[in-house]
């Protein structure tokens, strides 16, 4: 897991969530997400999460995640990834 990673997973073992790294806890093998979507609820912000539990899947991001992503990029001065994130939105999303 890494900070940034976006993540996939089941809230309660049946609830579909999708969000990205925002802490990695090494030593406990668990990371804390920043929610961008879960469907049953949909006001969720925060989940801590064990590695175990990231389904390893693919998923078309949509461009309120790629914002929420450029983001913490600007948060974290990480002007690469910034750089990446705002060419792969402007090609997925013609009108950005």
């Amino acid at each position: 897991m890494k900070i940034g990673q976006w993540v996939h997973t089941k809230y309660m073992g049946k609830h579909e969530c999708i969000g990205f790294v925002t802490a990695v806890y090494p030593d406990f093998k668990r990371c804390k997400l920043r929610v961008t979507r879960c469907d049953h609820y949909p006001n969720m912000k925060w989940l801590e999460i064990a590695f175990d539990d990231a389904i390893d899947e693919q998923w078309e991001l949509s461009s309120e995640e790629f914002d929420h992503l450029i983001d913490l990029a600007l948060a974290t001065y990480d002007e690469d990834w910034f750089h990446n994130l705002v060419a792969r939105k402007r090609r997925l999303f013609t009108n950005y």
